[in-house]
């Protein structure tokens, strides 16, 4: 696996900079490297967030709510100015619930469009469900679709 700063060498500056952003908390660098109607999604939102207002929005809640870290490990040329990066994602569970919650890792992959310098639009791809069975144990033994419940409880409890 890379290390942090060996991964971050060859991304695009909008993309290097985003995960710099992202794990220095840093809300007002990470939405400004996206267009005034940029698009973000990941497999862990109910839906997209569209232009500033919403994605400040998001990251503002997640910050807040779930210490995350992105790493690196490897990058893929996409077409039409998209770059794909290939992450681990290290962080503890909920805030709220520190202290009955585990640490978890997952792999997965961010799509990062870029157009004139800025992000356009970024899908981030992982499994959600092996982080909510890696925070809270007993989850392991619950079916997939109750854990869906009560993520989508959580993001409603959280404004999102």
């Amino acid at each position: 696996m890379l290390d942090n700063e060996d991964a971050l060498t060859p991304l695009p500056a909008p993309v290097g900079r985003w995960i710099v952003a992202f794990n220095a908390r840093d809300l007002a660098t990470i939405v400004s490297l996206y267009r005034d109607d940029a698009e973000l999604f990941d497999s862990g939102m109910p839906r997209p967030r569209h232009g500033h207002t919403e994605i400040e929005r998001w990251f503002r809640w997640r910050f807040a709510s779930t210490p995350i870290t992105y790493i690196p490990t490897g990058e893929d040329p996409g077409e039409n100015g998209q770059v794909i990066v290939a992450w681990i994602a290290r962080g503890s569970g909920p805030r709220l619930l520190s202290r009955f919650t585990r640490s978890f890792e997952v792999a997965g992959k961010s799509y990062f469009t870029l157009s004139d310098g800025v992000i356009k639009k970024q899908h981030g791809v992982y499994d959600h469900l092996s982080v909510l069975r890696q925070v809270v144990p007993l989850f392991k033994w619950l079916p997939s679709a109750f854990m869906r419940f009560v993520y989508h409880i959580y993001l409603w409890r959280g404004g999102q």
